[in-house]
């Protein structure tokens, strides 16, 4: 009987390979043979799921991209606003959730490093302007579903501000942590006269 391979899930084993390999060094160092050997696998039987490395970082792209839209709808769906005594609370129970994370939840690490790759790559860029885009638009919607139709497309933009903000700061180890639980709170601070 044949050996039934599922395609799929290689190919995620690949891009966790993938990711594990930028932990050890700049993406644009990476090569495939660098993944093969994370993988456990042989440089031939990559090209078998990946054409070439731009077609890996590619499928990367997609996979972050695909993984925090869903994160993040879950967070609203999971945080009703009504468990939290305010608007501020709320927002910043989420971005504190943005910052942190939860037990266990391995996020995509190299959200960083393809937003400067982005500036070198038409396709990256077009990808990494998608990407965006559709996290935009998954805030708005989430934003209108929480607050009502008087909200939408500038405070979702700004959320991503503070989002994309909040991700290259923890990846770098830049945030002090003390600021996860009041990020909105301490922005608001500014705007008291």
């Amino acid at each position: 009987m044949p050996l039934i391979v599922d395609k799929e899930a290689v190919r995620m084993e690949i891009l966790m390979a993938f990711e594990r390999c930028i932990e050890k060094k700049p993406m644009t160092k990476i090569t495939l043979r660098d993944i093969a050997e994370e993988a456990g696998m042989s440089h031939p039987k990559l090209l078998h799921y990946f054409e070439n490395r731009d077609d890996l970082v590619v499928s990367y792209l997609r996979y972050t991209k695909d993984y925090m839209t869903e994160k993040c709808k879950l967070w609203f769906a999971t945080h009703p606003r009504a468990n939290y005594e305010s608007n501020l609370a709320y927002m910043n129970a989420f971005m504190s959730y943005v910052a942190r994370g939860e037990e266990g939840e391995q996020r995509p690490n190299a959200t960083t490093q393809t937003y400067v790759l982005a500036h070198y790559s038409d396709v990256v860029a077009d990808l990494v302007k998608g990407e965006f885009r559709e996290w935009r638009e998954t805030m708005e919607q989430c934003l209108i579903a929480i607050y009502g139709p008087e909200v939408g497309k500038h405070e979702a933009e700004a959320m991503m501000i503070l989002i994309a903000g909040t991700f290259i700061c923890n990846y770098n180890g830049a945030l002090t942590g003390e600021i996860s639980d009041n990020i909105i709170g301490y922005l608001g601070n500014l705007t008291h006269s």
